[in-house]
């Protein structure tokens, strides 16, 4: 039985070690760059699903009041601003606009509005 001896073998060379290097470094940085925008998107819809909520609230809270007098206010909750403004809109019936104003994480301002009428029993 003859045993052949590999003479020819060659290692890996600096070169495509290198190489290898390179692609592995973009990737990972891609990888980081796709993470950062989800973290984005995921603070973008946080603070928009909580503004959204703070909103409908507000216009319940109006929704159970028996008179509404005409007027505007503010308050605010956290980090997100509501602003609203209620008008007469006819006998028995008001318009109610509710605005809420936050800043996403890059602060930009960002607002959300809703306009209803509610009706009430005093003129």
């Amino acid at each position: 039985m003859k045993i052949s001896n590999v003479s020819n073998t060659r290692g890996i060379t600096i070169l495509e070690v290198l190489i290898a290097m390179i692609i592995l470094s973009m990737a990972l940085l891609l990888l980081l760059n796709m993470a950062m925008v989800a973290l984005d998107g995921n603070d973008w819809s946080n603070k928009t699903t909580i503004a959204t909520n703070l909103l409908q609230e507000k216009i319940e809270q109006f929704r159970g009041m028996s008179s509404l007098p005409a007027g505007s206010g503010t308050d605010t909750v956290g980090e997100i601003v509501r602003n609203w403004t209620i008008t007469n809109a006819g006998s028995h019936l008001r318009q109610v606009d509710v605005q809420v104003v936050w800043e996403d994480i890059k602060a930009q301002t960002k607002t959300n509005s809703m306009t209803t009428f509610i009706r009430t029993d005093s003129l």
